[in-house]
Formats: structure tokens, sequence, C-alpha cells
């Protein structure tokens, strides 16, 4: 657990943030394990000369066309140099509150349990990253009564219209075609 702070209004409010609830932890999983003479295989890179070389022996390194390494990266947006924003457990997160509705636009990639958090019921709005990065994730903050959660994803544009979807293609008749005949000399 680590503690973020959320700022409503005048008040600053201090929570702890739980672990992602991962997709696995909810719905289980299957792990495919290739055993051999009763050891376990694990999977790795044969090199042009013979060696073999397991996944954990490898990393990543940047280099230039000539071999050098390369120092960091800069990271450019619209021609201006992108600066790094600090991880929401660093600043004080502040929340605006949000219809319910909002809910129905919003795709949710990640979700994590706030605990020990005073606040009215209800839906806020907030960004979030677990890390600094140069572009934060937008969040809900859903609290409802003594259960909260941060959902963490990306808000999506659709247009509801109504609770009816008509679909008069289907039912409509083509009165036009009916007459016309085909010919097959013209294709």
């Amino acid at each position: 657990m680590k503690d973020i702070k959320f700022k409503s209004g005048d008040r600053v409010l201090t929570a702890q943030l739980g672990s992602r609830i991962e997709k696995k932890a909810l719905y289980g999983y299957s792990k495919k394990v290739v055993e051999k003479d009763g050891r376990i295989l694990s999977r790795g890179v044969l090199c042009p000369d013979g060696r073999l070389l397991r996944r954990d022996e490898i990393s990543v390194v940047k280099m230039d066309p000539e071999g050098t390494p390369v120092g960091e990266l800069q990271t450019e947006m619209n021609g201006q140099p992108a600066e790094m924003k600090p991880s929401a457990l660093d600043i004080e997160n502040p929340l605006t509150p949000v219809s319910l509705s909002r809910l129905a636009d919003f795709v949710v990639s990640d979700v994590y349990p706030i605990e020990a958090l005073d606040l009215t019921p209800g839906l806020y709005e907030t960004e979030f990253s677990y890390r600094k990065s140069i572009q934060p994730k937008e969040a809900l903050l859903l609290v409802k009564g003594a259960e909260s959660y941060l959902l963490v994803g990306v808000s999506k544009q659709s247009a509801f219209v109504g609770l009816d979807v008509v679909y008069a293609f289907f039912d409509e008749e083509d009165t036009e075609a009916e007459g016309e005949e085909l010919d097959f000399s013209m294709v």
C-alpha cells in the first residue's frame, strides 16, 4: 500500500492506494509448464556460435548505427521537448465531481482499490500515472460508502440517442430493384 493524496476544494485527503486488481485474480489463469526428465524448461535464444542464452541473460541497450550506446533519449510533442510530469503518488491530485453517466463513456484499463478515504460518495475525475510520465492517463475515482476505486483508462466518444435502436435498412423493402432485370452482358 502506498499513500496517495487527493485535493477536493480546500481539503487535502490522504488515502491508501492498494495493488492493481489483475484480471487473473478475478478470473483465474492457467500456466503452461514444459518439463523434460523432471526439469522445468525455460525459453532462451540460440546464438549463431551455438551458445544458449536464457531469457533473463538478455537486456536491451539503445545504440547508434556505429554501435555506440546512446544516452538518454529526448521526447518531443508537437516539435517541443516534452517535460516529465511527476507520479500521482508524489503530488496532490485535484478531484472534480462528475456525473455517474460519465462511466458509460469510459474504457477502464486498470483498477486500484483505495482505502481510508473520507470523501462524499460519488464519481470524481482526476489524472493518474503510477510512475513519472510525459502524459498521465485519465482516471475516475468511484466512491461508494466505505469502498473506493480508482479507475484508470480513457474516455471514448460515443453518442447515445436513445434506448431503442432502429435498423430500418433490414425492414424496408427495396421497391426500385424489383422491376429491373439483371443484364450480365454489361459485366
